[in-house]
């Protein structure tokens, strides 16, 4: 279901109350009526003629046909799979938007394999359906689910395969490359089953790359040929799944001449609108300095946008190979690899800001980092100072010898972060990149990432800390034969440093992860092409206008970018809920969960998981958009977590959320799986001059933390099971029946909490009510620094998502409430 719906932003549905601690559902396909014997006869006689039209240009056993739903209509897919025997088997599906007498209507096909006895037993479908004596006990045709909503059965073409919704496919006589997905049958060993399609393509003198990619399910391969020449080859193998198009590597954009460069540079100019006014988002880059007459940039980096914190050192990229003008090409564009092969126009509605953090040449001393990061961001402040904007550093130390305890640096940072107090808007959201790790030898890979603790400051609790991982894989096999990705896609950027060598407390680092680049492996060592690193605008942009760009510092800049669109597209939304929405849009790809499921691994292994790859790869249409079985509650709110009660600190109170449920909705989808998801996000004062702060709570001003009443339980009992579960947080104390995935052990760490709950609709439907406490801090325990009466804010982001998408979640809840977008 397209997302395409503002996220809800609740108000008034938060009571506070005094709190003292002492210390699946599937598709419904719903058949519509027919005629039985004419709807039956047809489909009997276009079954047939797609068998004999496939195998006019083949002498397979096997044939590969589409089947075309009526408009508006599912296709009941998992019919088209024959179990165990195999004997016809679903391969791919496409939903299409078609236009009939002017109305636009949506139209499914599946693409179905089907062997001789997958044939007959099609066929015996349809007898069965014609046949009134095999009728349902209700008096319904048999078979009326699958068969009653096919409008169409023809022969399958390559086109059929092609999963490239906004890429027209190739000419016949077009010589491309092509990722070719195989079906995969031995899911848990590498059987090497794509060798013999493979073999066959090269015997018919068609390009084959090394690549291999191995999924669940599929073997992925680049092969370059022409669609004539894959129409009489790869189309009459039993393997093909699927068609796409590779993504262009950024080799060859960096390969051209500067001439040749220079001509994508002018049409991707020509192609971008500037939404840009003086009141719009700006990303602050803290780095090297911009050299901002690239074409690409000028229009988005005015000159009194540009500053340094040493006057003279000037305000140009005074790196050897440019650090800071790529960061901000990759903050402005994202991976200029994608833009320039499209035609499409792109908007632009942030704009940049450069102060000069560091100069190659002149460094400053390591202790006065912190005090050189706040200066640089008062002058961007006094540059534009009515301006919301998005912090980014790529700036670390070199090593990570802290293990996530505060230094003077990230103290500095969360400082910046959190403001002048817990409650006013001089906040910031402040994107750091984890730091690199460094390998020589692809053996290296990947233990010394896991013992690479991440850089001094990007253990600061409120900084949104940035890895990486890769979705780059493809290698030039004409410079580099034989040369293989040393990282397949979705698993952890060679650049990658993670926080497992940390102390448990301290807060969960990297949050995220993005595209960070790759290595390649040739003749056993490692090799560094343009085509496995993200591409972005050079510094010397008259003679290198396009660079190659990576590691972590690119990683940070696309993230940054995606909190600038964010933070466009809802500016009421504070700091901590624009960090908080992309935390929460975040999943981790199959590589990173090694094929299994979240719910699946132990503790440990999510404890692992965390500390290497934070919560995953931030999705911006989940962080922008809900869709009606996918939706997103916002509630930003102020607490008063302590209170000075006759000379002692306590606790003061909390709120309790009773939410806006779609409960009729969910209750009526019963046993149907449903997902809530539920991220929590604050901001916290730090203090790194207590000499207690190797427990996290003395760093820490507050903490807060989430329940959820449990199913059927009452509000009173979930007000006292809350209060009693707070007392025993410090003996780990947890409470079973709210079900969540993570559980408090592992997601309570810092001042960023996502947990995910997966359960039927029926047992969501009263699990309405969500509490939010305080627990220790330095502002209870210090009390000599009176900070006890201070309130703070918080943002909590709920999610439903239901696997159904004819089920509308959405509108129930607008229909409750007087929304605030």
């Amino acid at each position: 279901m397209p997302r395409n719906l503002e996220h809800i932003i609740l108000s008034g549905y938060v009571s506070t109350e005094s709190y003292t601690s002492p210390d699946t559902g599937r598709n419904q396909v719903n058949p519509i009526d027919r005629n039985r014997g004419a709807h039956g006869n047809s489909l009997r006689a276009q079954l047939g003629m797609a068998v004999r039209s496939f195998r006019d240009d083949s002498n397979t056993d096997f044939v590969y046909l589409e089947f075309i739903s009526e408009k508006n209509c599912l296709l009941a897919f998992d019919s088209f799979e024959d179990g165990r025997a195999g004997d016809h088997r679903f391969v791919s599906s496409k939903l299409e938007k078609v236009v009939i007498d002017g109305h636009e209507y949506e139209q499914y096909r599946a693409c179905v394999f089907l062997n001789t006895k997958g044939i007959s037993k099609f066929l015996n479908k349809i007898e069965v359906y014609l046949n009134p004596d095999k009728d349902t006990p209700k008096g319904n045709p048999k078979n009326a689910p699958l068969l009653n909503n096919i409008s169409n059965i023809q022969q399958a073409t390559l086109v059929s395969f092609w999963q490239e919704d906004e890429i027209e496919f190739p000419h016949l006589d077009e010589e491309i490359w092509w990722e070719v997905w195989l079906r995969r049958e031995d899911t848990q060993n590498d059987a090497r089953e794509d060798d013999d399609v493979m073999n066959m393509l090269t015997d018919n003198v068609i390009v084959v790359a090394e690549r291999r990619l191995l999924f669940p399910e599929h073997i992925v391969r680049l092969v370059r040929c022409t669609a004539r020449e894959l129409s009489t080859t790869i189309l009459y193998t039993d393997k093909l799944a699927e068609l796409r198009k590779p993504k262009e590597a950024a080799d060859f954009f960096t390969g051209l001449n500067s001439d040749d460069a220079n001509d994508w540079i002018e049409d991707l100019k020509n192609r971008t609108i500037n939404r840009t006014t003086d009141n719009s988002v700006i990303i602050c880059i803290m780095d090297t300095g911009v050299n901002r007459g690239h074409p690409l940039l000028q229009d988005f980096l005015p000159d009194g946008n540009m500053d340094s914190v040493n006057p003279e050192w000037g305000n140009a990229d005074t790196d050897s190979l440019g650090h800071g003008t790529p960061m901000a090409g990759t903050a402005l564009y994202g991976d200029l690899t994608d833009l320039l092969q499209d035609t499409s126009n792109i908007e632009i509605f942030h704009r940049l800001e450069s102060i000069k953090l560091i100069h190659p040449n002149n460094p400053h001393q390591p202790e006065l980092y912190g005090a050189v990061t706040e200066e640089a961001v008062a002058r961007a402040i006094i540059l534009n100072s009515e301006n919301k904007r998005i912090l980014t550093m790529a700036v670390t130390a070199t090593d990570g010898r802290d293990k996530g305890k505060p230094s003077s640096w990230s103290s500095s940072v969360d400082k910046i972060a959190f403001g002048e107090s817990g409650t006013s808007n001089g906040k910031f959201l402040f994107c750091i990149s984890s730091g690199n790790t460094i390998i020589f030898n692809p053996n290296e890979y990947p233990q010394r990432n896991f013992e690479e603790s991440i850089h001094d400051p990007a253990q600061a609790f409120n900084v949104l800390t940035i890895g990486s991982f890769t979705q780059k894989t493809i290698i030039d096999q004409a410079q580099f034969i034989g040369a293989t990705p040393l990282v397949p896609t979705g698993g952890m950027s060679p650049s990658n440093s993670t926080s497992l060598m940390w102390e448990n407390s301290w807060a969960l680092k990297p949050e995220l992860v993005m595209e960070g680049g790759n290595y390649g492996v040739h003749n056993d060592g490692l090799i560094d092409p343009d085509s496995l690193r993200v591409l972005s605008v050079g510094k010397n942009f008259r003679t290198e206008p396009l660079h190659s760009f990576g590691d972590t510092s690119g990683a940070t800049a696309l993230a940054s970018r995606y909190a600038a669109m964010l933070t466009s597209q809802y500016p009421t939304l504070w700091p901590e809920t624009i960090k908080g929405l992309l935390v929460h849009s975040a999943d981790w790809t199959n590589e990173m969960l090694g094929n299994r499921k979240i719910q699946e691994l132990n503790n440990a292994e999510q404890r692992d998981l965390l500390r290497t790859f934070g919560y995953g790869v931030p999705d911006f249409q989940k962080a922008v958009r809900s869709a009606n079985n996918s939706l997103t509650l916002i509630a930003q709110e102020t607490l008063s977590p302590y209170i000075l009660d006759k000379g002692t600190v306590k606790t003061n109170e909390m709120h309790l959320h009773d939410l806006p449920w779609p409960s009729e909705v969910l209750t009526g989808l019963f046993d149907s799986e449903v997902t809530l998801t539920a991220t929590l996000c604050y901001f916290i004062e730090p203090n790194p001059g207590n000499k207690q702060y190797s427990k996290s709570y003395y760093y820490q001003s507050y903490g807060l933390r989430f329940k959820m009443i449990d199913s059927g339980e009452s509000v009173g009992h979930f007000r006292e099971r809350v209060n009693r579960e707070a007392r025993l947080e410090d003996q780990g104390g947890s409470y079973s029946g709210e079900s969540w995935i993570l559980g408090n052990k592992v997601r309570d760490k810092g001042s960023i909490h996502k947990d995910i709950w997966k359960g039927t609709a029926a047992d969501l439907a009263t699990r309405n009510v969500i509490a939010i406490f305080p627990v220790n801090g330095w502002w209870r325990t210090r009390k000599k620094l009176m900070r006890y009466n201070n309130q703070v804010r918080y943002s909590l982001i709920l999610s439903i998502e239901s696997p159904d998408d004819t089920v509308d979640l959405y509108n129930p809840i607008l229909n409750q409430i007087d929304i605030l977008i």
